[in-house]
C-alpha cells in the first residue's frame, strides 16, 4: 500500500473535517444573511430559523470527526493552552465558538416570541465567527514545517472549497424551509457563485499540483506520494460540476429544484470534495527525512 495513502487513512476524520466544517460555515452564514437582509413574514422566518440545523449539523459532524484525532479529553484541554500561538489551537477555538453561537441562535428560536431585532444581531455575529473559523482552519494547514503545505494554495483551496460548498448547502437549507425569497434569480445567484468558485478552486488546485513537482526531501519527491492527485482534482471538479448543472437544470422551467434533488447535489458534491482532500492528506511531506 503507497505510504501516501497509508499517511491519509490514519488522518480520515481530518479529511472529514476540512471536507465538511469550511462549508457548513458559509452555509450558515449565507442563511444567516438571509434572516437579517430578506423581508420575511413570521412564518417562513420561523421556518428557515428552524431549518438552519441543516448546516449547523453538517458542521458538528465535521468538527466531531476532528475531535476523535485528539485522541483524549486530556488531549483536547491540552490544545487549548495554546490559544494565541498556536493555529491548531486558534482553528479549534474559532469553530467552538462558532458552533456556540449557532446552535444557542437556532435553540433561540423555539421560544413562543420572535425577537426579530435580537435575532438580526446574532445573525451578523454568527456571519462574523463563520468567516472566523474558515480563516482558522484555512491557516491551520499552512504549515512551516510539512513543505507540501506551506504554500499560499492550501489556504486558498480550503476558502475556495467552502465558498464553492456553502451555497449549495444554502440553497437545500432555504429550500427545505420553503422559503418563499428562494426564487429563481436567488436560485441562479447561488449556484453561479458556486460554479465560479468552484472553477477557481480547480484552478488552484491544479497550480498547487503543478508546484509539487519541485518538492521533495531525503525520502522521496511529493508526487510519488499521491500520484492519483490530477485524477482526483478532475474527479472533483466534474462532481461538482455535475451537482451544480443538476440542481440549474428545473430553473429553465422557472421551477425550483425539490429538496430531495438538492440533497443528492450536496451528497455528490461533497464525495467529489472528500477524494481530493484525501489526496491533500496523502502529499503530507515534512522537511527532512520524514513524511
Amino acid at each position: 500500500m503507497p505510504l501516501g495513502f497509508e499517511t491519509a487513512m490514519s488522518e480520515i476524520t481530518l479529511v472529514l473535517f476540512t471536507t465538511l466544517a469550511p462549508s457548513g460555515a458559509i452555509a450558515c452564514a449565507i442563511v444567516a444573511a438571509v434572516l437579517i437582509a430578506a423581508p420575511l413574514g413570521e412564518l417562513e422566518r420561523s421556518r428557515i430559523n428552524r431549518a438552519l440545523c441543516i448546516p449547523l449539523v453538517v458542521t458538528m459532524v465535521g468538527l466531531v470527526a476532528s475531535a476523535t484525532h485528539l485522541g483524549s479529553p486530556a488531549n483536547a484541554l491540552y490544545v487549548f493552552f495554546g490559544i494565541g500561538r498556536s493555529p491548531l489551537s486558534n482553528e479549534v477555538l474559532s469553530a467552538v465558538l462558532f458552533l456556540a453561537a449557532c446552535g444557542l441562535y437556532w435553540l433561540f428560536c423555539f421560544s413562543e416570541k420572535q425577537h426579530v431585532r435580537l435575532q438580526k444581531l446574532w445573525c451578523a455575529f454568527i456571519i462574523a465567527a463563520a468567516l472566523v473559523c474558515v480563516g482558522a482552519i484555512a491557516l491551520a494547514y499552512d504549515a512551516p514545517t510539512i513543505a507540501t503545505w506551506h504554500t499560499p494554495f492550501v489556504p486558498a483551496n480550503v476558502w475556495l472549497s467552502a465558498c464553492a460548498g456553502g451555497p449549495l448547502l444554502a440553497m437545500a437549507t432555504l429550500r427545505v424551509a420553503r422559503a418563499v425569497c428562494l426564487h429563481t434569480a436567488v436560485s441562479a445567484a447561488l449556484l453561479g457563485a458556486s460554479g465560479a468558485f468552484l472553477a477557481a478552486n480547480v484552478a488552484c488546485l491544479a497550480l498547487q499540483n503543478m508546484q509539487l513537482v519541485g518538492i521533495w526531501n531525503g525520502y522521496g519527491d511529493a508526487p510519488g506520494l499521491v500520484p492519483q492527485y490530477p485524477a482526483m482534482i478532475v474527479s472533483y471538479g466534474a462532481a461538482g460540476a455535475a451537482a451544480l448543472i443538476a440542481a440549474a437544470l428545473p430553473l429553465r422551467g422557472g421551477g425550483l429544484a425539490s429538496p430531495a434533488r438538492l440533497v443528492a447535489c450536496n451528497v455528490l458534491f461533497f464525495a467529489g470534495l472528500f477524494v481530493v482532500r484525501f489526496g491533500f492528506y496523502m502529499m503530507h511531506m515534512t522537511y527532512g527525512l520524514g513524511v
